[in-house]
């Protein structure tokens, strides 16, 4: 879970705590990456236990009572089941005012340690405000018989999640304009967590179920149960060499996969994923017929194919209504996030540029200025360095228009240099090789995947 020891670094502003009933909230305050966390746990326990001691979290965070969680979920009814996960139960409620919500039941584990995980999540909610993160409200943690029971309170989603959307599941295909307004949604939360929030996020667990969609479709990233939070200066990643790691099949950038260290650059791969589900309506791991087949392996040479990119890769259920060159250059950013190597993959506030311009909202003198002027700002101090890099954004995001129709495009790759990395075919089963001790083993897309106890994914047919 995250790893937080300054509560004195806040986006937020002065700490305003509602409780409104009666709930048994541990001090947490001094166990938290503390070398006596042993020690000060057991007094956690304790006061679980025998008293009443409070937290205080940025931000209105509601302290909630199980008996209030009951009432609203109907005593968690099945019939509110709306979502299911490896570590908990997500059921929809409404709440004595009127308010949907999602309740997020966590699973009685985890040992001793399930307390501080918990607490410091909460705590990192309550530092993150910004419209494309779902806000949390509030919480539970309450004994009841022998287990602690905990419990997060979201804002209700009524759209769901992106995957489900994809799939069909509620009758109703998207239409190309509402992917990109999705993608762009979704990329600029990952903005605000990577480059705006104090300190600094990493998610690790970015996938197309864990973006909710409100009621007007607007993209909302959820569930930082993994996240680490970065405090150290330029520090951009941290390692996981020592823990268990975990994430989501699929989604795993290769060098996290091969030495353990998740990174904001390994977020954006898991986006590039994200963007290739957009694009294809295809799931991470297809499974078809006995056999599982990666993304990104059967995307690659599609995007390195022009022709390709609208015969092949674009998904079938949108009939091909959709501007042909807004899907080249999604395309071409979703293979820019998951270059081979992390550092010529573009950032999210790159990201985030290239998605506006292609969005309905903009003109297309917008979008060719905005895809031209393409990192310029980074260089505008030196004069020499400015011309080079104008010719390589437009080299990496040409311009819609640029070419005429018939042309083959081929996403700009016989204009790139010849040794850039790519992420292929070959390398994905070198990875494997690398990961594995060979047995086989098939994983749902929303199991969560031990790495440091290595399996055999069957990538290929």
């Amino acid at each position: 879970m995250i790893s937080s020891s300054d509560k004195e670094t806040s986006y937020s502003g002065p700490s305003n705590f509602i409780s409104q009933r009666t709930s048994f909230v541990p001090d947490i305050k001094g166990i938290i990456d503390s070398p006596i966390s042993h020690i000060t746990r057991c007094f956690q326990n304790a006061s679980i236990l025998f008293g009443n001691q409070r937290e205080t979290f940025h931000g209105n965070i509601i302290q909630f009572s199980f008996a209030e969680l009951e009432n609203a979920t109907e005593n968690f009814k099945a019939s509110n089941l709306i979502g299911l996960g490896g570590s908990s139960y997500v059921y929809r409620g409404r709440l004595e005012n009127g308010s949907n919500v999602a309740v997020k039941r966590l699973k009685n584990q985890g040992g001793p340690e399930a307390d501080t995980e918990f607490f410091t999540e909460i705590e990192l909610w309550s530092r993150l405000h910004h419209c494309h993160l779902v806000p949390l409200i509030g919480y539970c943690s309450e004994l009841k018989g022998k287990t602690v029971q905990r419990l997060l309170v979201f804002d209700y989603m009524s759209n769901g999640n992106l995957r489900d959307r994809l799939d069909g599941i509620f009758g109703k295909n998207m239409d190309w304009s509402t992917r990109v307004t999705i993608a762009l949604g979704a990329a600029r939360g990952l903005e605000y967590l990577h480059e705006a929030a104090a300190p600094r996020i990493l998610h690790r667990d970015v996938k197309s179920t864990n973006i909710l969609l409100d009621k007007n479709w607007q993209a909302k990233i959820t569930d930082l149960g993994l996240a680490k939070d970065l405090r150290s200066g330029d520090l951009t990643s941290c390692s996981d060499s020592s823990q268990r790691m975990k994430g989501t099949f699929g989604y795993f950038a290769p060098e996290y996969a091969i030495v353990g260290r998740a990174s904001i650059e390994s977020d954006v791969f898991s986006f590039g994923v994200v963007l290739l589900e957009l694009i294809s309506g295809r799931q991470p791991i297809l499974k078809s017929a006995g056999k599982e087949e990666s993304l990104v392996v059967w995307a690659t040479p599609r995007l390195y194919d022009s022709r390709r990119v609208i015969t092949e890769l674009a998904d079938p259920k949108l009939k091909g209504n959709f501007p042909e060159d807004e899907v080249y250059i999604m395309a071409n950013l979703a293979k820019e996030c998951l270059l081979l190597d992390p550092d010529t993959r573009p950032t999210m506030s790159e990201v985030v540029l290239i998605l506006s311009s292609i969005s309905r909202t903009k003109s297309r003198r917008r979008r060719y200025i905005q895809l031209c002027l393409f990192q310029v700002n980074t260089f505008a101090e030196e004069p020499d360095n400015a011309e080079k890099q104008r010719q390589a954004s437009w080299r990496r995001f040409p311009p819609p228009n640029s070419l005429p129709r018939g042309t083959d495009y081929n996403l700009r790759v016989e204009n790139e240099d010849k040794d850039v990395d790519r992420i292929s075919t070959e390398y994905m089963k070198s990875l494997i090789l690398f990961t594995s001790k060979g047995e086989s083993w098939r994983a749902s897309e929303e199991e969560m995947v031990d790495l440091s106890e290595p399996r055999l994914e069957s990538f290929f047919p």
